[in-house]
């Protein structure tokens, strides 16, 4: 009597086999390398994202506190706010400010906070040092509160005061 042949007779279970399990494990390994890679891209972006955000809001700030000098009757005070720390100007420090320092030490201040340099007059960032920069990168940006004269127009009055206002600029370390 001739035995038929069954799907089970035909093949037996058997699991992986090693070049299967190495193959799997390697492309895992790719996946996860391109993963981490992104998320720290991710991180960096998001980093300065904050940076500029908070750049942003205190120029803001700046900007409203000139207005309200002006609207006062005060445009000679304007010139006072050169030099100051802008974070004085908001309702509320964000919470990676460190607070005011004369030349502050790596342990005083820890990367990934801001603080108000008292010697150069400068609000500081300092970047993480997660961060993969090339050689010769900066690991700090500086922010001034500096005075500045606006452009005359042309067509203006003689008599007319000139326009002075403070700005927050980014400046070389």
């Amino acid at each position: 009597m001739r035995q038929i042949a069954t799907p089970s007779s035909l093949s037996s279970p058997r699991g992986f086999s090693l070049l299967e399990l190495a193959v799997c494990t390697v492309v895992v390994a790719v996946l996860i390398g391109v993963l981490l890679q992104r998320l720290l891209d991710y991180r960096e972006r998001a980093e300065m994202a904050a940076v500029e955000q908070l750049a942003g809001v205190l120029r803001t700030a700046l900007a409203l506190k000139v207005g309200q000098l002006q609207a006062r009757g005060r445009e000679s005070d304007i010139a006072s706010l050169a030099g100051t720390n802008p974070i004085e100007l908001l309702a509320e420090k964000p919470r990676n400010y460190a607070g005011e320092f004369f030349t502050p030490t790596a342990q005083q201040v820890a990367p990934g906070n801001w603080y108000f340099d008292r010697k150069t007059k400068s609000l500081v960032y300092l970047i993480s040092k997660e961060k993969k920069f090339p050689q010769g990168t900066v690991t700090r940006i500086n922010f001034k509160v500096e005075f500045s004269r606006l452009p005359t127009i042309p067509a203006k009055q003689s008599g007319t005061p000139e326009s002075r206002t403070v700005a927050l600029t980014q400046v070389n370390s």
